[in-house]
């Protein structure tokens, strides 16, 4: 990606985004992988995969509903509600990262449950950020 070629403001999207994807990782991950793609058709994906029990499985399946629920255009209210009167997650956050991730690419979150064990499943979590406008 050169940098003549893609807008500040999409960078910081870009950036935005990896990071979010990280800290799904880092906090709710007990195994897990991170990876990047800078794509010909003009866009930049991020993904991660992390083992989840049926209870977090459960949890993150109300928080996608709660996420996907509203229109992209509401989505900046809502997190400032969130922000203003939500409570802390069991992890310290807002739980504000799936609105983000969907403000942050345009609403291209992919989502997908594979089982891996009796216990556990892999959430893999890819979000695309467009590079062009």
């Amino acid at each position: 990606m050169d940098d003549a070629e893609v807008a500040k403001p999409t960078k910081k999207r870009a950036f935005r985004c990896a990071v979010e994807v990280i800290q799904n990782l880092s906090k709710h991950g007990r195994r897990g992988s991170f990876s990047f793609a800078i794509h010909g058709d003009g866009s930049m994906q991020f993904s991660s995969v992390n083992a989840v029990d049926d209870l977090q499985r459960d949890d993150l399946n109300v928080a996608l509903e709660e996420a996907n629920r509203l229109p992209l255009k509401e989505l900046r209210e809502q997190r400032l509600k969130k922000l203003a009167h939500g409570s802390r997650t069991d992890k310290g956050g807002a739980g504000l990262g799936l609105l983000d991730l969907r403000a942050c690419s345009e609403d291209r979150v992919y989502t997908e449950f594979i089982p891996c064990s009796n216990e556990l499943q892999w959430f893999v979590l890819t979000v695309e950020v467009p590079l062009t406008t």
